[in-house]
């Protein structure tokens, strides 16, 4: 049944319809029309971000509502819907002020007026309370500490179903706020850890690119060899030392801004609560220690190149806060408006020209994300490189437009690495897929359509949609390639790539390496849930890694 707080949310949107048009049918029907078009905006995002739409979305989405529209150009199908839902409102109002007169008392000049304020102002007191009151389950904090129980509460709101459940998930999400996980008053961690490190002789530049909706392809069966096996997958030709495999990440189908977060900081989303799916405004500003934020304590400049305009989604702030030296998004850099239309070797020239240009003598860290393989995906038949036709008929339209610009994805970033490798000094780059694409679900969601062989043993089966990969290459050190099959939860990522780069590791990281191997890669599907628990704890409230 509808929470208090929705009943008296639904009905203080109507007070306010109420009191505006001063007509009660009017107001009911715009209710409803509402209502019906928060349920289909709710199962879009769900169908392609996985999570149920909320109040709190429209919060995040208008604090930067130029750039953000933007998401409408890009996704014409979203952009047709907001358009008819404009023009459905602004008619219900117009036919309903033409058939139905307007209620007298309301429109009398005193009493209507104080009336028509306590329409609005009453239910909406008693819907705020009620919210107030639903905090604990909003905030899917755990009484007992287990922070388990706050993942699979998070875990239940991106599979919400029916009607009334989305509803409530609309109205009783609010807010962007996100809250600590529980304190544990003692931890498997000693404070007093000191710092490790293999490091080399000279810190070693280090490029990090983050490969937009970008998995192992090999998974599905019906993927043809020549055209799902790139060359990127592999170790590239300048490569001395080569760790990859499988990453098992936070989202599916888009929110790659919470990947970002899950880099920078080590920590999983959602274990911040709701508010957690905010992260660039919730967390970002809180965060105290970060990847960035140590590799300049070891003296790195640190350089973040983002395709995109840097208010969008309020990445640029989110990426000060994280600690970048500098920032260059897709105005600084002269890249093009449509996504599609930044090949990533576009990017990378960028970059590296941006690297070479300014002369210091620093090591660098870049962090370099990508925007060419971003859905929508479907381009027609016509459009699509001849030799990717057939996958279309085979597979479908969608799989082969973006197996196209994967194939191209993988060319710009075996050129990359053999330029950046090619250095005289040390250097390591490594690329990481930050969810897999909606166009991909049909077989990644479906056993039967997955080579099983292939799949990350450590993985439950009914995750196969998190899956996707990474790869870190060194041109110094000892010979080594090393492919692991089990696969590493992306909160282990910068932790991975600082001990790859063999740099010191803080406390927190040292945490997370001993938390990794314990869990075999995993973090909340760990078996031991107490020690995730204990790391949490240890990481927020002893090391104070978020205030």
């Amino acid at each position: 049944m509808p929470s208090l707080s929705t009943a008296f949310a639904i009905l203080a949107t109507f007070g306010l319809l109420y009191a505006l048009a001063r007509r009660p049918i009017t107001a009911v029907a715009t209710t409803g029309y509402l209502l019906v078009w928060i349920l289909i905006a709710s199962w879009v995002k769900q169908a392609n971000i996985g999570v149920a739409l909320t109040l709190a979305d429209i919060g995040f989405f208008f604090l930067r509502p130029a750039e953000n529209f933007k998401l409408f150009l890009n996704y014409p199908r979203l952009g047709l819907i907001l358009v008819l839902l404009a023009v459905g409102a602004i008619a219900c109002v117009l036919i309903g002020a033409r058939i139905e007169s307007p209620t007298r008392m309301l429109s009398r000049p005193k009493v209507g007026g104080y009336v028509r304020m306590s329409m609005v102002l009453v239910p909406l007191a008693i819907a705020l309370s009620a919210s107030m009151f639903a905090t604990q389950k909003a905030n899917a904090r755990a009484n007992d500490g287990d922070a388990y129980a706050a993942f699979l509460a998070m875990y239940e709101m991106q599979n919400v179903d029916g009607v009334i459940a989305r509803l409530n998930v609309f109205f009783n999400n609010r807010s962007m706020e996100a809250t600590l996980p529980e304190l544990r008053e003692t931890n498997r961690f000693a404070f007093d850890q000191g710092s490790t490190s293999n490091a080399v002789g000279v810190l070693p530049d280090i490029m990090l690119v983050l490969e937009e909706s970008t998995f192992d392809t090999t998974l599905i069966k019906l993927c043809p060899v020549g055209l799902c096996d790139n060359a990127m997958m592999y170790p590239p030709p300048r490569a001395v030392r080569n760790q990859q495999g499988p990453l098992l990440v936070h989202t599916t189908g888009g929110g790659t801004w919470l990947a970002e977060f899950a880099i920078m900081s080590g920590f999983d989303w959602r274990a911040f609560g709701r508010g957690g799916a905010y992260a660039p405004v919730s967390l970002a500003p809180r965060l105290q220690t970060t990847l960035p934020k140590h590799l300049r304590s070891l003296g790195y400049r640190t350089i973040a190149i983002y395709p995109t305009d840097g208010n969008f989604l309020s990445a640029q702030s989110a990426y000060d806060d994280y600690g970048f030296d500098e920032f260059y998004d897709r105005r600084a850099l002269g890249l093009p408006d449509e996504w599609t239309d930044t090949r990533d070797r576009m990017v990378f020239d960028k970059t590296l020209a941006l690297v070479h240009q300014k002369i210091d003598s620093r090591p660098i860290f870049v962090f370099v994300l990508t925007i060419r393989n971003h859905g929508p995906h479907g381009k027609p038949l016509e459009k699509l490189p001849s030799q990717f036709r057939p996958v279309a008929k085979q597979m479908s339209e969608r799989m082969a437009d973006y197996l196209a610009r994967l194939r191209e994805s993988s060319q710009d970033y075996v050129a990359l690495a053999d330029v950046w490798l090619a250095a005289p000094r040390p250097r390591v780059i490594g690329w990481f897929g930050d969810h897999q694409p909606e166009a991909a679900w049909e077989f990644t969601e479906n056993l039967t359509r997955l080579d099983t062989k292939r799949i990350a043993a450590n993985v439950a089966r009914s995750q196969t949609q998190y899956l996707t990969y990474y790869q870190f290459t060194g041109n110094f050190g000892i010979e080594n390639t090393v492919t692991t099959h089990d696969a590493l939860d992306l909160s282990y990522l910068g932790g991975e790539l600082l001990a790859f780069a063999g740099l010191p590791l803080d406390a927190g990281t040292q945490a997370g390496q001993t938390v990794s191997h314990a869990c075999h890669g995993l973090m909340f599907d760990c078996a031991d849930r107490a020690l995730i628990s204990d790391y949490l704890s240890y990481r927020v409230y002893d090391l104070h890694a978020v205030q």
